[in-house]
């Protein structure tokens, strides 16, 4: 509603404004020239402040809650300390908020403020926005910035959308396919019979090792047995190890075979029928998508074996030669992060992209992520690694 009081115009060639109502104004504007004379000399002032105060994104540089907090416009890097009540209880250093900031004197108001917080991390195309800004050669001033109000809603929607509404990135298994789960199954004659046809799928592995936990009946037939279907590694891409291409089980005159794609699925189909035949009749497949089998995994999620799971973690990370452990792995890690190529950072390593202005307000970002993430661990990640990692950077 800020917005529309104070910076929105109707379209002169699409609206259905009267002709003497456009006047190129706001509403505000609009109201002012009708009734300012009238009003109290405080509240036109305050009016006026809206309407130039440009919507821009403000890092949080510190934060009193329940007081107010001190604000540095990303766009300009001008800073203001700001009395403001309750948004300040819900944000921290470093958040970032999309407002509009009125100054009256030596006084600044938060007039609008995002309901949406911007972490850190979420800063690249806040920085993109600057930095198209500044090669425009826009002056860095309120009235000129106000010409690049829709853009700023723009980016603001946008990570406003992928905050509020995240989308899994698209999983693939080791073929290249979409991850979709399928189970597919079928009647089989004999037991014995389809384990004999298709046990060469498990590569290297032996009779006795695939049935080693199998179940026989008391005549010595076997009855149920699960073993893997295996691709053999490729030593020209670098692929050693055998990959797991799906689960083979049999249990009396029922084969099912689980896959994670619909390629996989049709090939084992394929091979299914082609070697047992008339022997095997396919009955049904059944197909879960990623996102519905995460979410039956959340809703059976929390029982006893998920709180004994929790118990035993946090035992263990009790333990001082498991947080050495733990430390010197996060230390590892941060020590190569620094050279490891980044898409937050288009591509380039940290140590790469600290050679510009944005890409050096980035990794600052990101770093201040990564200490954010490491405080919430249980237990937390030892802050000297951070420090570490911003000398490494040069960022102290």
């Amino acid at each position: 509603m800020p917005w529309f009081y104070y910076n929105w115009m109707p379209d002169p060639h699409d609206t259905e404004v009267r002709a003497e109502a456009r006047a190129e104004l706001s509403a505000a504007q609009a109201y002012l020239r009708k009734k300012g004379k009238s009003l109290d000399p405080l509240a036109r002032h305050y009016i006026e402040a809206c309407v130039a105060a440009p919507l821009s994104f403000y890092d949080v540089v510190t934060c009193e809650p329940g007081r107010g907090f001190t604000l540095r416009d990303v766009i300009t890097g001008e800073e203001c300390n700001v009395s403001e009540r309750s948004a300040s209880r819900s944000v921290r250093a470093g958040d970032i908020l999309f407002a509009k900031i009125a100054r009256l004197e030596d006084i600044a108001l938060l007039e609008a403020c995002s309901t949406v917080i911007i972490p850190p991390d979420r800063k690249g195309p806040i920085l993109e926005l600057r930095k198209r800004i500044r090669e425009s050669r826009t002056p860095l001033i309120q009235g000129a910035l106000c010409e690049w109000d829709i853009e700023m809603i723009e980016v603001y929607f946008e990570l406003a959308d992928t905050l509020l509404d995240p989308r899994l990135p698209e999983l693939r298994n080791t073929d290249g396919d979409p991850l979709s789960f399928h189970k597919l199954a079928f009647k089989i004659e004999s037991p014995r019979a389809a384990f004999d046809a298709l046990k060469d799928l498990a590569l290297d592995m032996d009779d006795a090792e695939l049935l080693s936990d199998a179940k026989f009946d008391r005549e010595g037939a076997l009855q149920r047995v699960q073993f893997p279907w295996r691709k053999r590694g490729n030593p020209v891409n670098k692929s050693w190890d055998n990959t797991s291409l799906g689960i083979l089980a049999i249990d009396g005159t029922r084969l099912t075979a689980e896959v994670n794609s619909e390629g996989r699925a049709i090939r084992i189909r394929e091979i299914v029928e082609e070697r047992l035949g008339a022997r095997a009749k396919h009955l049904a497949t059944e197909i879960q998508s990623t996102e519905s089998m995460l979410t039956r995994a959340q809703e059976e999620g929390g029982g006893e074996a998920v709180r004994a799971q929790q118990e035993e973690h946090e035992r263990l990370a009790a333990l001082p030669e498991v947080q050495a452990m733990v430390k010197e792995h996060f230390r590892r890690h941060f020590e190569s992060w620094v050279d490891q190529e980044i898409p937050a950072l288009g591509g380039k390593t940290p140590r790469q992209a600290i050679k510009d202005p944005e890409g050096r307000e980035m990794v600052e970002a990101l770093v201040l992520q990564a200490e954010r993430h490491g405080r919430a661990m249980q237990p937390p990640m030892d802050e000297s690694i951070i420090r570490e990692l911003r000398a490494r950077l040069g960022l102290t």
